[in-house]
């Protein structure tokens, strides 16, 4: 802390790196603790962060065998773009196999294709095979996703660890059954990993297997380099050091994750616990290479507000997010009733408790036209509608017999298969209707919908599809069985008089002046200050 241009002092020109010997010979445990403050609702437990440390990297653990499964999706939505950069992902998977793993590959669309009827070993000529077959593969038809999965979490040796690496962009229907599958189904000796693909991959999927599959979640876009993920991924398959973790003592009352990942080479497992405030003692317990392994340590009571309140958001973190797995299985039917109250007890954001800023003051003034924007939905980048099948992909293919007729007059005009383009087409049209038709002028009609029904109160929204000038006097409300009243304008509900824009909403507050039918009314008549009538036809006429 002395002076920095002293003599002997070091240049402040560079970043402070600071270095320690985590790792030792053999597996570490550490844990921190904290409390919630005294009245928190919460506040009867103690939390804490436990880490297992894997050994140093000199530490040479025998090498675990391996059987891994490839389930590749290629339906429609991963054509092109997605399933390249999969092929990158499952491509360097088979490259880090060694000779006495196996090998699995099954591509899925609207139905299950092998590789091989029977696992292989990962030879060298085996690895360049299965990449050949891979380079093959082409995307297309829908996604037939849970037989798969149900079929690869089989085990086939006792004595190797199954590995599933689901790739996919997770564009499905039945989240449910594949993630109830997994945590139903998962055997002692099996992980799934889910990868996700695409420029906006379905994460309630991937994420939630993944979770049940006590495995990891790896998630790379389209266009991005693909190594940080492979990286990732190969970093949760190729060295478990320790398997089967459980977490249990005295002083334990809740682990989350409640399905514990394994401990990996160069990567400690982090698991959020409950505690009890008394303290008591915690064992972790599991299965090395060379046999079971078993430690504890002894936990000391803890007070309330004492120590890291990051550790007490931490245990409600991943509470919630088991909580969401077991919902996605469609294990436990009141998980969104329990994922509000740990998000209201631990004050964090979650599917159903957000940070909500409340203001005293009205932010839109009812008297004011609005806007209705309709918003497109758009698709994600690198996915056509063909292969979401929201448009045929039929419909203009150079090969399709396709034959349209369009008629005006008594005249016709053929489009026919690939010599007529849409330029000759519209060159065509305007011969047939070298003219727009004029359009006939009349009483205004309008549209508009019943938003509100309180016995003779009425407020109803009309959209604006041309300017004019609003400025009702009177009006008549019609129903369907011909019931016809008339209504006095609540202006304080009402959008006030003056220049309307296309595309405005309009809002009219009206008092009836006798008791109409209970259902709703199927049309107004506005008259205006001009004496012009308005006919506004109300849509949703049967909501009430």
């Amino acid at each position: 802390a002395g002076d920095a241009g002293g003599k002997g002092a070091p240049a402040l020109d560079r970043d402070l790196v600071v270095r320690w010997a985590a790792a030792g010979p053999g597996m570490g445990l550490s844990l921190l603790t904290g409390r919630p403050a005294a009245g928190r609702p919460h506040a009867d437990a103690a939390y804490g962060l436990l880490t297992i440390v894997p050994p140093a990297p000199s530490f040479d653990p025998p090498a675990l065998t391996r059987d891994v499964i490839v389930l590749l999706d290629t339906s429609g939505s991963m054509d092109g773009a997605p399933l390249e950069q999969a092929r990158r992902v499952v491509a360097a998977l088979v490259e880090t196999l060694a000779d006495f793993d196996q090998l699995e590959m099954i591509e899925f669309s609207s139905q299950p294709r092998r590789w091989k009827r029977q696992p292989q070993l990962a030879t060298a000529h085996v690895r360049q095979e299965a990449l050949r077959w891979l380079a093959a593969l082409r995307a297309g038809g829908g996604t037939e996703m849970q037989a798969g999965v149900a079929e690869a979490l089989r085990p086939l040796r006792p004595t190797a660890q199954r590995q599933v690496v689901l790739v996919t962009d997770g564009l499905v229907g039945f989240e449910s059954e594949i993630v109830a599958t997994i945590a139903r189904e998962l055997p002692a000796g099996s992980r799934l990993h889910a990868v996700a693909v695409g420029s906006a991959p379905n994460r309630a999927l991937t994420g939630p297997a993944a979770r049940a599959g006590r495995g990891v979640e790896v998630v790379t876009g389209l266009g991005e380099d693909a190594g940080p993920a492979i990286a990732r991924l190969l970093a949760r398959m190729r060295d478990p050091l320790l398997t089967e973790v459980e977490v249990s003592g005295s002083a334990v009352m809740g682990v989350a994750p409640a399905r514990l990942p394994d401990v990996y080479a160069g990567a400690p497992l982090r698991a959020a616990v409950k505690l009890r405030a008394e303290g008591g003692e915690l064992s972790v317990r599991g299965k090395t290479p060379d046999g079971a392994w078993e430690e504890s340590i002894d936990v000391p009571a803890v007070a309330t507000g004492q120590a890291s309140a990051a550790v007490v958001s931490l245990y409600g973190r991943e509470a919630v997010e088991d909580l969401e797995m077991r919902r996605a299985a469609g294990l436990q039917a009141d998980a969104d009733r329990a994922i509000e109250r740990i998000g209201l007890d631990f004050q964090i954001a979650t599917r159903l408790t957000s940070w909500v800023a409340v203001s005293e003051e009205p932010a839109v003034d009812p008297t004011q036209p609005a806007r209705r924007e309709r918003i497109p939905h758009a698709l994600p980048a690198g996915i056509s509608a063909e292969a979401l099948g929201l448009r045929s992909a039929t419909f203009g293919h150079p090969r399709a017999g396709v034959r349209m007729t369009m008629r005006y007059s008594g005249a016709s005009l053929a489009l026919g298969r690939s010599g007529t383009t849409w330029a000759a087409l519209e060159e065509a049209r305007s011969r047939i209707l070298p003219h727009p038709p004029r359009m006939r002028r009349g009483p205004r009609s309008l549209t508009g919908r019943l938003v509100l029904r309180q016995g003779r109160e009425i407020t109803i929204e009309i959209d604006a599809n041309q300017p004019f000038e609003w400025d009702p006097v009177a009006v008549e409300v019609t129903w369907p069985d011909s019931t016809k009243l008339e209504a006095e304008i609540a202006w304080e509900r009402s959008t006030r008089q003056g220049p309307v824009q296309a595309g405005h909403v309009i809002r009219l507050g009206l008092l009836l002046m006798a008791d109409g039918p209970l259902h709703a009314p199927s049309q107004l008549s506005v008259t205006t200050g001009k004496g012009e009538v308005l006919t506004v036809s109300l849509r949703d006429a049967g909501r009430g």
